[in-house]
């Protein structure tokens, strides 16, 4: 992390655990000197994520931190409703059932229902799938934007983890044009060998793909027959939760 990053970060830490405060104050907690912490809270002003009192000259949280925390208050609220629909359709089709969100290129797994099947295909959360191997990730990939899309193709290592595995950008291209024509993807043994996975875009109100909805087992449960079954209990499952997002 740079100096000058972890310098902001601290005075922000600093103003947020008191209720108002000087620059004195500041400098003098955090040994900076007077005038780097005053360039710090000018950008911040700017940014509205700190204010001033001009009556007591005294610094506090701006409106643009509240606005932050509503967001990320509002997406954990989101994702907690997203998970009892997880662990319903787990129940169903009685297999492992992940989310997934788009971060730094990759499909980062942001929550999981574990099946309580003795083969368990287990995507924990933290975990980065790639783009172009995963069901969960070419699903988001297929539904960005065309301008976002080729920015993360341009930068995409195209890293082979099975003989099945997409490894070339034209293929890949046809591959994501299939997945927008029939709104959901399927990685057929191309990350893992004997496992497959079938994932559903989640859209909110504005036709934003902000989450991928995947289902992994293993081949021997994952017929062609029951993939079939499980990608119609995806959409009815889907369907509703995308009205209230």
């Amino acid at each position: 992390m740079s100096k000058a990053l972890e310098n902001g970060i601290a005075v922000l830490e600093i103003i947020s655990s008191k209720r108002a405060c000087t620059i004195t104050e500041i400098a003098e907690a955090l040994s900076l000197n007077k005038s780097t912490v005053s360039r710090i809270i000018k950008t911040f002003i700017q940014k509205d994520m700190v204010e001033l009192n001009r009556s007591s000259r005294m610094y506090s949280i701006g409106p643009a931190i509240l606005q932050m925390s509503n967001r990320y208050y509002k997406a954990r609220n989101i994702i907690g409703q997203i998970k009892g629909v997880m662990e319903n359709l787990c129940k169903q089709v009685e297999e492992s059932v992940h989310l997934c969100a788009l971060s730094n290129d990759a499909a980062v797994v942001v929550e999981q229902v574990e099946s309580a099947s003795r083969l368990v295909v287990n995507a924990k959360i933290g975990n980065r799938e790639p783009l172009h191997a995963s069901s969960v990730g070419k699903c988001l990939l297929a539904f960005v934007s065309d301008k976002e899309r080729e920015h993360m193709l341009a930068k995409l290592q195209f890293e082979r983890f099975t003989p099945k595995t997409i490894c070339d950008k034209k293929t890949l291209l046809e591959e994501l044009e299939k997945i927008r024509r029939q709104g959901f993807a399927l990685d057929d043994n191309e990350l893992t060998s004997d496992v497959r996975c079938v994932a559903m875009p989640i859209f909110d109100a504005r036709g934003k793909c902000v989450y991928s909805l995947g289902v992994s087992g293993a081949n021997s449960h994952m017929t062609p027959m029951k993939v079939r079954e499980i990608i119609k209990k995806m959409k009815a499952a889907v369907k509703p939760l995308m009205e209230t997002l």
